[in-house]
Formats: structure tokens, C-alpha cells, sequence
């Protein structure tokens, strides 16, 4: 690319014919990764740099702002484009374009994540903080969050729920052979999996001194602050057993996932809203 061209737009604002462009190259390059393809991320940039006479670092920058779109809408993006805020509306658009394309694209048929090593101390987070969190959504992108909603979705999708559950369970046999307690480990129990559900919590672990552990798995492939839905039935329990209980959100899960734990009483770190009415004649 002719450099005097690049700087030529530089600063300028993008049109959204550049804009359909980016979005586009993205969701390919996209494609190819969910599909365990071969690609070449250096090579696309180049490509957008011909064609659209932006700088390279201009282009890498929006097209992290795709990946911040993606991120809100609970879905993978693209590794190595991590999500940067404020972007357009024209942008949020073109994603919204591209998603409508693909039906399936929000509902991935295969649940593969590529967490980090379970061994790994980066896996397990701290919550995110309630103060510090000052991100303010458009109202483009509320509502494309609103039309796709993304705790609705995870909700729905039982195969990404067992994909978590059965991360978190391995992790946790990780964890606990890690301090020398193999006991515990084997007595780690997938309880949704081998005894069904309403327990109101999915698996039983145990810290390292032995006290039990209940955990509530959550699992998106969206952000930490992703909403998600939680049953009267796993409310009650958290109240009843709050010693005991743990939700474990895991989180970016098709984007090397990550987990943090909520401890009761939940009102205490949620904003819990009730959404559905149980109604019969007097």
C-alpha cells in the first residue's frame, strides 16, 4: 500500500461502504477459525489496506471493535483481535448484517473451547468489580443484545451448558490434585450429569481442607458481565446451603475461557430481577 495514500485518510472518518468491507474480511477470517481452518490474519489486514488505503494499525483497531460487538452478543471472535470499545453505529450494523446471514452463527454446532492450561491460576478470576464498571452500552447495541439475547440463548443451549459443566469438573479434579488431595479429586461428582437435575446446583467439589463445595454452573461465550438466568430452584438452595453454595461463572469460553465465583447471599453481587409469574384461577 502506497504509505502518502494511507496517510491521506488518516484521522477521517470511516464510510460504511469501509466499514461493510472490514466487517466482512472479519467474519470470514472468522469463519475459518471456527471451522479450524487456516488463515492468515497479516495477510487479511494487507488485503484492507489496498482496498480501503487505511493504516494498518487503523484497520487492526476496528476490526477489535468487531470482536467488541461479538463480545456483547455473547459470541466467539476472532483470537489475537481483542475487544475495543467505542466504535459506530454504522459498524454495529454491519455485524448485525453478518450475523443475520449465517443462522447458526450464534448457535455454534460444536462447543470446543480453548481455555487456558487447566493448570493455570489465570483461569480462575476475581469477579468483576461493581464500581469500577462504567462501560455504557449505545442504543444500537442494546438493541442487537436486545434482538439476539444472549442470556437466553446460553440458557437454551444444553450442549454449551454440559460444555462447561464438564470444564469446570475437570478443572476442579486439577485443582484439588494440585494440593496433593487425589481423595477429593476422585470424589469430585458431576451431579446434573450423573444424577439429574433440580439439586438446584450441577456439581459437588471440595476445597482443599475438605469443606464441600456446591457449585451452580453458568457458562457463556460472552463477557464476564453477560447476563444469565437463574431458576427459583438454585435461588433457594444458594440461601439454604449459602455455606456451601458457589455460582461459578465461566466466561469467553469459546475465547480461552476464564471462570470467578459469586458466593451467597447473591443480592449481594447480582441485580437480580424476576421475570416470570406462576399463575392459576382463584
Amino acid at each position: 500500500m502506497d504509505e502518502e495514500r494511507a496517510k491521506e485518510v488518516s484521522g477521517t472518518p470511516w464510510t460504511e461502504s469501509e466499514v461493510s468491507a472490514l466487517v466482512e474480511s472479519y467474519f470470514r477470517m472468522l469463519a475459518s477459525e471456527r471451522a479450524g481452518e487456516a488463515y492468515s490474519k497479516a495477510g487479511s489486514r494487507r488485503q484492507l489496506m489496498t482496498t480501503l488505503h487505511r493504516s494498518e494499525g487503523s484497520i487492526e483497531r476496528k476490526l477489535q471493535n468487531v470482536s467488541a460487538v461479538l463480545d456483547e452478543l455473547g459470541a466467539q471472535w476472532i483470537n489475537g483481535y481483542k475487544p475495543l470499545a467505542h466504535y459506530q453505529d454504522a459498524l454495529v450494523a454491519a455485524v448485525e448484517r453478518n450475523v443475520g446471514r449465517t443462522p447458526d452463527f450464534l448457535y455454534p454446532v460444536t462447543t470446543d473451547t480453548q481455555p487456558l492450561a487447566l493448570n493455570d491460576d489465570s483461569v480462575f478470576v476475581a469477579p468483576p468489580s461493581i464500581s469500577g464498571f462504567d462501560k455504557a452500552l449505545t442504543p444500537a447495541v442494546r438493541r442487537l443484545v436486545g434482538k439476539f439475547d444472549p442470556a437466553e440463548r446460553d440458557a437454551r443451549n444444553q450442549q454449551l451448558g454440559k460444555a462447561g459443566e464438564k470444564f469446570v469438573v475437570q478443572f476442579e479434579r486439577d485443582r484439588l490434585r494440585r494440593h496433593g488431595r487425589e481423595d477429593l479429586a476422585d470424589d469430585v461428582r458431576w451431579v446434573s450429569d450423573l444424577d439429574g437435575d433440580g439439586y438446584g446446583y450441577d456439581v459437588r467439589s471440595f476445597e482443599p481442607d475438605g469443606q464441600e463445595r456446591l457449585l451452580e454452573i453458568k457458562t457463556t461465550c460472552g463477557h464476564e458481565r453477560t447476563t444469565f438466568w437463574l431458576t427459583k430452584r438454585e435461588v433457594d438452595v444458594a440461601a439454604e446451603r449459602s455455606d456451601r453454595y458457589r455460582i461459578r461463572r465461566v466466561f469467553h469460553f469459546r475465547n480461552r475461557a476464564q471462570m470467578f465465583e459469586i458466593a451467597p447471599p447473591l443480592e449481594r453481587a447480582l441485580l437480580m430481577t424476576p421475570s416470570a409469574y406462576m399463575a392459576e384461577m382463584r
